[in-house]
């Protein structure tokens, strides 16, 4: 819908808009609390397993993203999330009129996709444990959260006493500084991400964020003309493969290789499929038709005893006593149940 508005007012067809930006941004934001909380369930059923991944959860992540958004930036010039969107980053500097990734790029871009924020979550995380949590920085450090005093290790510990307490007194005053100045870096990379997002929308600059200002590259959706050469370049391919020689090492290699670049390459596909899984999911256990499976289907009535051998005979012709064989003249009903 946004490609058509742009067509509609004459605007530039091959740029993103605001909504398709954050999207992307938004998405690669929830991709690791998602993945976290799928870990932790099964961390409970496997702990011997999945415990050490999930305390080093955000390093394990990251090394996987930085195998994921090497293969798409390779591939497809862009990251996960936007070639998921159908867009691509190109050069502002044109190289022999050409305006695709350099390798440089490439690494480049991978600084500030994988590396950034597991820098700035990591920061986040001292921070919040250095000033005590949120409740101390509202109400005081009378609110901070108890901890044990750090612990004197390494060189510190194993330093003469004069300079062990010159090395404890630079550690105190790089934790206050630490302290007092974050809030205000943390401030300012969130001010600069608004403002070039409010100038982007407005057309003020080309660039989305300013990591890519930095980096010289622009967000631009993928044309006609990119779908077909991806269609003409074949499948994916990986930096592991490396031309066949004849050798059976060589042969494994280039499979693993193969195998590695179409289950990258299958993310694009199985990302959504998962949505409209847990989507289909979430609707069974909220709807009627769940509780309608679960419910026990009620049982038929029991069959109606036998008469005993030696008891009265009951009538064919219900209008009859079974007793006397003359016809009713007051019926009522007996505990018996005639």
């Amino acid at each position: 819908m946004e490609f058509m508005s742009d067509m509609l007012s004459g605007a530039d067809s091959g740029k993103p808009s605001l909504f398709e930006i954050v999207a992307q941004h938004k998405m690669s934001e929830l991709l690791e609390p998602a993945l976290r909380h799928v870990t932790s369930v099964y961390a409970h059923r496997y702990p011997r397993y999945l415990v050490r991944i999930l305390n080093w959860h955000e390093e394990v992540y990251a090394a996987l993203m930085l195998a994921v958004e090497r293969h798409y930036l390779h591939n497809y010039g862009g990251s996960f999330t936007e070639h998921f969107y159908g867009t691509k980053r190109v050069r502002v500097r044109r190289i022999g009129g050409d305006n695709s990734l350099t390798r440089g790029d490439v690494w480049k871009s991978l600084v500030f996709l994988v590396g950034l924020p597991l820098l700035k979550s990591r920061l986040d995380q001292r921070y919040e444990r250095a000033s005590g949590g949120e409740a101390a920085r509202l109400l005081g450090g009378a609110f901070a959260r108890s901890s044990d005093e750090p612990r004197e290790t390494g060189l510190a510990a194993e330093a003469p006493a004069g300079m062990r307490e010159r090395l404890c007194a630079i550690g105190r005053t790089i934790e206050q500084a630490f302290q007092r100045y974050y809030p205000h870096a943390n401030c300012v990379y969130h001010l600069a991400t608004a403002l070039y997002y409010v100038a982007y929308m407005f057309d003020r600059t080309d660039y989305s964020t300013p990591w890519l200002h930095l980096l010289g590259l622009q967000v631009r959706r993928l044309s006609a003309a990119d779908y077909r050469e991806m269609d003409a370049r074949g499948p994916a391919t990986s930096g592991l493969a490396a031309p066949a020689n004849g050798s059976a090492l060589r042969a494994t290699r280039n499979l693993v290789a193969r195998l590695l670049a179409g289950g990258l390459d299958m993310l694009k596909v199985a990302l959504p499929l998962s949505i409209f899984f847990y989507r289909f999911l979430e609707w069974w256990y909220r709807s009627d038709f769940h509780k309608r499976v679960q419910q026990t289907p009620v049982p038929p009535p029991p069959m109606p005893p036998k008469p005993h051998t030696d008891g009265v005979a009951v009538p064919e012709d219900q209008s009859l006593c079974p007793l006397c064989k003359n016809l009713r003249t007051n019926p009522a009903m007996a505990p018996s149940g005639y």
